[in-house]
């Protein structure tokens, strides 16, 4: 093994012991290959103070953990490495800026965003929506407007970085009347 072998083998051990005292002071979520989760006491505060619901959080950030992105949810940063056995550790950080205002999303594009990371087709959307295609197209061309984007899957990607199709909603934002 040469020299440069070595360095980098020590560079590995000193981030797995980094990674291994982290779990008694920073939230910290592992995530196995199978898609499986443990979340230490830290990130479960976190979660709780923040009211965060935690199956969302999970859900988003398995889709995350897929592509390793450096992604956040609401205004927590999360930072992915991915270990030698596909785990995949995932650090929460406060403090990323907040969705603007200007931007928001409604609850109906949230569900779009979704069925978008899902893969499913515009077609396939408006039947899990119970809507037209029509309707799924105004849709997204409102998502593509409010996130900057000009196609799907940039607007997916966009979403699933920012955290905003797990956002929490505020009472203002509940869907409301039939079909809401």
């Amino acid at each position: 093994m040469g020299s440069i072998s070595r360095e980098i083998l020590g560079r590995v051990r000193e981030s797995l012991r980094a990674v291994e005292r982290m779990l008694h002071t920073e939230p910290v979520v592992l995530i196995d290959a199978r898609g499986r989760h443990w979340m230490n006491s830290e990130a479960k505060k976190l979660l709780q103070r923040r009211g965060i619901r935690e199956e969302e959080f999970l859900e988003w950030v398995r889709l995350g953990a897929v592509h390793l992105q450096r992604l956040s949810y609401q205004d927590l940063a999360l930072h992915m490495l991915r270990l030698p056995g596909q785990e995949v550790v995932v650090l929460l950080r406060e403090g990323c800026p907040p969705e603007a205002p200007e931007r928001r999303i409604t609850h109906r594009e949230r569900q779009v965003l979704r069925l978008l990371l899902r893969g499913l087709s515009n077609k396939e959307i408006a039947e899990e929506m119970g809507v037209s295609p029509g309707t799924i197209n105004s849709h997204l061309d409102s998502i593509y407007r409010k996130l900057g984007c000009s196609n799907r899957l940039e607007a997916a990607f966009t979403a699933l970085r920012c955290g905003w199709c797990y956002r929490r909603r505020s009472p203002e934002e509940a869907p409301k009347g039939p079909g809401a």
